[in-house]
């Protein structure tokens, strides 16, 4: 499903924020990308994303080369996307009902299929009774389970979540993980970016780890990751 060989990504006046990383996620999997602040989690993210070209490589998502890809046809290869960003990226003027459902409008579902569809989730991440409310009177936790209910909402064949967890509580934290393995077990590719090592330890999942930019290391175990 994502395929990379020898992607560097490179900012101006920066250094590279990737360096010939290849790697290759398979249809189906859970993938936890670690590594310090910096190492490249989130650049990584946007890249697979279609949201900025890599500098070199070759970049491969569902078969296609991202670089061959028209502009125009990028968002409906976002369609199968679902991404919970770690600044969230809700709309401000939208209900939080209104963001969950955004994308349910973008495929074209029915009202009534959409309005079933949006009570579950946000049921699920436990803002039901926040429905009504916008965005800026939430909490940043609070956005943060809108943000992963918005991007759970269309059953994405890919999700990336970029530290879905990082302003949750213990609690909080295992429901939305509990979240992200459903949609895995009903048939989602799950790429989750996380600097929480008990999420590593307690999740026995393949693990991705960055250093400044390069693959550290890839495999099952965290021992790596985590030493």
């Amino acid at each position: 499903m994502i395929q990379l060989f020898h992607v560097t990504k490179e900012y101006p006046g920066d250094g590279p924020a990737l360096q010939e990383v290849s790697l290759e996620i398979d249809k189906g999997e859970f993938v936890f990308l670690t590594g310090a602040s910096g190492a490249g989690k989130s650049t990584l993210l946007k890249l697979i994303f279609c949201d900025e070209p890599a500098s070199a490589g070759q970049l491969l998502l569902f078969g296609k080369n991202v670089a061959k890809i028209s502009g125009s046809a990028i968002p409906f290869v976002r369609r199968n996307i679902g991404v919970v960003f770690q600044d969230f990226k809700l709309l401000a003027n939208r209900t939080v009902a209104e963001n969950v459902a955004l994308p349910l409008e973008v495929r074209g579902l029915a009202q009534k299929e959409i309005r079933r569809k949006v009570r579950g989730l946000l049921r699920s991440v436990g803002l039901e009774h926040r429905a009504d409310k916008f965005p800026p009177s939430l909490s940043g936790g609070e956005q943060q389970r809108v943000a992963v209910a918005r991007a759970l909402a269309p059953d994405p064949a890919l999700l990336l979540a970029d530290e879905p967890t990082g302003n949750l509580d213990p609690e909080r934290t295992l429901e939305v993980m509990d979240l992200l393995y459903g949609a895995n077990a009903r048939g989602t590719t799950v790429v989750v970016a996380t600097h929480d090592r008990s999420l590593l330890e307690r999740y026995k999942k393949r693990v991705v780890v960055l250093q400044a930019g390069r693959l550290l290391s890839d495999g099952d175990s965290v021992r790596r990751a985590v030493s």
